[in-house]
């Protein structure tokens, strides 16, 4: 499955030297404010259509466009940024759409339009988070990209706590429309933030997953050509790792909801929209050490994060059903915070292990997380179809619960599936992949 054609002369790359401190904290920064950027306005949309008595329908609309359009632009924007040389363009690109996309659904009540603006801003995000990928392994390198990637996501979660609260605050002192406020600032930051990213930093041989590598004579770099989609398809172990990650986000992606619908339910006067914001903040505070810890430590072996993860969920289930006591949301929430903001690290990471040297990092990416989505857009279906009007809450955490079991040999079978590629590949550089 090695590639070994040479293409183009690369016209600039600065070689195989990590980039300028400079543009690896710029990159950090950028994370940070690309944390309200890149989901519009997220769990704020619905309840503002809600409060301007949209009709129920086409709220649900509105929010599948946008799901949808993510999960469709997701792969195709991993593939455009393996090509492009201009990611900080279409990092540009991105961050306007997401934005105009935004301010469309505070000016407008045409169903249409409506539906359209989170299209775009759903497909938009999703071009951003994979050019923000690209430029992540382009600046770090393979040798940086656990520390840089660790460092990303502790930023994003900080940046996630910062917006939530200002957009909060602002929307109950101003008015919703207000929002748009803090998301205009917060990219301003993001924009100020690529401008400080030197182009002569990236790399984008790198960026995509191969190395360049000296040609014999003339000592000229050049870079291989990546593999094809039909080469990619027989990474088994990229798309067994993709499953694990669809499973867990199936146990997963529902159970905070979960949590507070029972309490909305069975504790009406316990304030559960308090509670739902309270249990996002505490999530996002766990989820910042933890993500210095997993990109930090040299004792355990990034796998060895995913299977923590993976173990994690089923006892967050089990603590669920056993506690309906409102604080008991809190230990639910470090757990999660926990499992969650393990495997946020490891996913990028993983991914790079399976494909080194494919030449297809981005797409490749692009592929587990789009597997990842249709996991976590299924979920809320699964649950609420459990609960039913009968209210079974307890059952439906224990099902969720189980979709997470199932990923645990299904990773066990991609690890397993890597090795056999490594020693059908060979190559001591390779072996680190089955690590």
């Amino acid at each position: 499955m090695t590639t070994t054609t040479l293409a183009m002369p690369m016209a600039a790359s600065p070689g195989r030297a990590t980039a300028a401190a400079g543009s690896l904290t710029a990159l950090a920064w950028m994370a940070f404010f690309l944390a309200d950027v890149r989901d519009g306005l997220g769990p704020f949309l619905a309840t503002y259509l809600q409060s301007q008595r949209v009709e129920q329908s086409l709220i649900g609309l509105t929010l599948t466009a946008g799901g949808l359009a993510a999960v469709v632009m997701t792969p195709l924007a991993g593939a455009w940024v393996d090509r492009s040389a201009a990611k900080r363009l279409l990092l540009v690109a991105a961050v306007v759409l997401v934005l105009a996309g935004s301010a469309c659904a505070f000016t407008t009540r045409s169903p249409a339009l409506l539906v359209a603006s989170q299209a775009v801003a759903g497909a938009a995000g999703a071009l951003l988070a994979a050019a923000l990928a690209g430029l992540t392994l382009g600046l770090a390198r393979r040798e940086g990209l656990r520390r840089q990637t660790g460092r990303n996501e502790a930023w994003s979660h900080a940046g996630n706590i910062v917006s939530a609260l200002g957009a909060g605050v602002v929307a109950h002192l101003f008015g919703a429309p207000w929002m748009m406020a803090v998301m205009l600032a917060m990219s301003v930051g993001a924009l100020l933030c690529v401008a400080a990213i030197r182009a002569q930093d990236i790399d984008h041989a790198a960026a995509r997953g191969v190395d360049a590598i000296e040609a014999p004579a003339g000592g000229q770099r050049v870079e291989a050509a990546p593999e094809g989609f039909g080469d990619l398809l027989r990474h088994k172990a990229l798309w067994l790792f993709a499953l694990t990650c669809a499973l867990f986000h199936l146990g997963n992606a529902a159970m905070l909801p979960l949590l507070n619908q029972r309490l909305a339910a069975t504790q009406p006067d316990a304030a559960p929209l308090l509670w739902t914001g309270v249990a996002i903040v505490v999530a996002q505070l766990t989820m910042v050490p933890v993500a210095l810890w997993v990109s930090r430590s040299r004792r355990w072996d990034l796998s060895a994060f995913v299977y923590l993860a993976i173990l994690i969920l089923p006892v967050r289930g089990l603590l669920a059903w056993a506690f309906p006591s409102v604080w008991a949301n809190l230990p639910v929430q470090v757990l999660d915070g926990i499992a969650a903001g393990t495997l946020g690290v490891a996913t990028p990471l993983m991914v790079e292990r399976y494909v080194r040297a494919s030449g297809r990092y981005n797409l490749a990416l692009g592929l587990v997380l789009t597997m990842q989505g249709v996991g976590a857009a299924f979920s809320a279906g699964l649950a609420n179809g459990i609960v039913g009007r009968a209210g079974h809450f307890g059952l439906a955490f224990a099902v969720l619960a189980g979709c997470a079991l199932l990923a645990l040999p299904v990773f066990v079978m991609a690890q397993r599936a890597s090795g056999r590629e490594v020693d059908a590949g060979g190559g001591a550089d390779a072996k680190e992949r089955a690590r």
